[in-house]
């Protein structure tokens, strides 16, 4: 379904200072992407600061391998026992700072081999991938682990811990993991320290953008307003003098041509009465002619009239109204219309013209673009709003859509315009099988106190 709302509207001071909803869109805009901003400098703060961690922790538990277990632990697995000693006081050494928290050694089978804990020393465990990659694939891993496997009960007390895993090959060539818990203190550290640096660098980047842009764009929007605004200005007063100028004709019509040709045919009809019985056919044919042609004449200028200024848009009035511009496009396109008109009361009298325009608009644009052979028109309403439903079968809305005012032709986006200003909506739309709908509600009153423009710019 195509859907025209005409999203672009003349500028208008008082719906609402544009510069302010600018502003405010603009701050709105600033706040999400400072929260964007702050998410993400933290999230990548984050990461940056664990993964420098975890590479110092790899470091660490390189040398403590290369200097401390390399040497020693052939003999303590063998169960020298002075071998074991001299570990276990190593460990000591490194572990009164609290940062070093558990060693252990193990075997591609999961027996741990070494470790500072007596009672996870010799135990055999479900193989840990990660022990299984370090062995088998030399390859060294570094993660903060929750400490939920079966080989840390030794473990009890901690929350989270850094887990390390390095590979381990004594001389006489048998392959070991080496693995080593820290505290995960260093990388808190540095996560708080590269958060407290690089969160509030970028927030004061984007506020100093964000000072810098808005002024300009508080300039442009203004430029951009006052240039609509006067667009619509000078709109409105070409509307307005259209008005006045169809006001003026309808008046000069209803007392001086109209009248004028009322007469002719009424001397007409008296001509032919009168004429003598010898006076010919063709006389007689000539003289009917005549006031054939001042009949429908006068029948067009008095449908002009109500063209140009409908009489009477009273609830009763306005669907004799209606029925007159169906009777146009019946007589001009062959279409059938379809009118059924029902008002419980009188609608003011900015929503009964627009409600004219509107039907008006509607019509002449059926009878010029949508080749249809039927056309609705319902005009409904209560004590509060009025509605009007048109719909043709016709080919339905073009692929560029119906506002066409960079083509000189403002009907409907006017009506829509209008539509605003009472307080009301409308809406043009096409179905998924073709024709063109068009829908318009407004409050009976209207909602403002200043006339809508009398017509539109086609």
């Amino acid at each position: 379904m195509k859907i025209a709302n005409f999203a672009v509207r003349p500028w208008r001071a008082r719906r609402g200072s544009p510069v302010s909803r600018a502003v405010v869109a603009l701050v709105a805009t600033a706040v999400l992407a400072f929260g964007v901003v702050g998410f993400g400098a933290s999230v990548v703060a984050g990461h940056l600061a664990r993964n420098a961690a975890l590479a110092e922790a790899l470091r660490s538990s390189r040398v403590v391998r290369d200097t401390v277990f390399a040497p020693l632990l052939p003999a303590a697995i063998k169960g020298d026992t002075a071998a074991i000693a001299r570990l276990d006081a190593a460990m000591r050494v490194r572990t009164r700072d609290g940062s070093l928290v558990r060693i252990k050694v193990w075997r591609r089978d999961g027996t741990v081999v070494y470790s500072d804990d007596r009672t996870a020393m010799g135990s055999r465990f479900p193989l840990h991938a990660d022990v299984a990659e370090t062995i088998d694939a030399q390859k060294s891993t570094a993660a903060v682990s929750n400490l939920t496997d079966a080989e840390n009960i030794s473990e009890t007390g901690y929350k989270d811990l850094v887990e390390v895993y390095i590979p381990l090959t004594l001389d006489d060539g048998t392959q070991l993991a080496f693995e080593m818990y820290t505290t995960d203190q260093r990388v808190v550290t540095a996560e708080h320290q590269l958060k407290s640096q690089l969160v509030p660098f970028a927030l004061l980047a984007l506020l100093i953008l964000l000072v810098t842009q808005l002024p300009v764009a508080v300039w442009l929007v203004r430029r951009v307003g006052h240039a609509h605004d006067e667009r619509s200005r000078l709109l409105n007063n070409v509307l307005m003098a259209s008005g006045r100028e169809r006001r003026q004709i309808a008046r000069d019509l209803h007392d001086g041509v109209v009248p004028d040709l009322a007469s002719a045919g009424y001397a007409a009809e008296t001509l032919e009465d009168i004429m003598p019985t010898d006076a010919g056919a063709p006389s007689q044919r000539l003289v009917a002619l005549i006031g054939d042609v001042v009949q429908r004449t006068l029948h067009s200028l008095r449908t002009l009239m109500i063209d140009l200024y409908p009489p009477d848009l009273t609830a009763a009035g306005l669907g004799v109204v209606v029925e007159t511009l169906a009777d146009k496009l019946r007589s001009r396109a062959g279409i059938t219309v379809d009118v059924a008109v029902a008002l419980e009361v009188d609608p003011g009298p900015e929503s009964a013209a627009l409600v004219y325009r509107c039907v008006r608009e509607c019509l002449d644009n059926i009878a010029k673009h949508a080749q249809a052979t039927h056309a609705q028109v319902t005009v409904t309403g209560d004590r509060e709003t009025i509605r009007v439903r048109l719909r043709d079968n016709g080919v339905g809305l073009p692929s560029t859509g119906v506002d066409r005012r960079a083509e000189g032709h403002f009907g409907l986006p006017l009506l829509c315009d209008a539509a605003d200003d009472l307080g009301g909506h409308m809406r043009v739309y096409s179905g998924e099988r073709g024709g063109t709908s068009v829908d318009l509600d407004l409050p009976i009153a209207g909602a403002s106190s200043s006339a809508a423009p009398d017509d539109e710019t086609k």
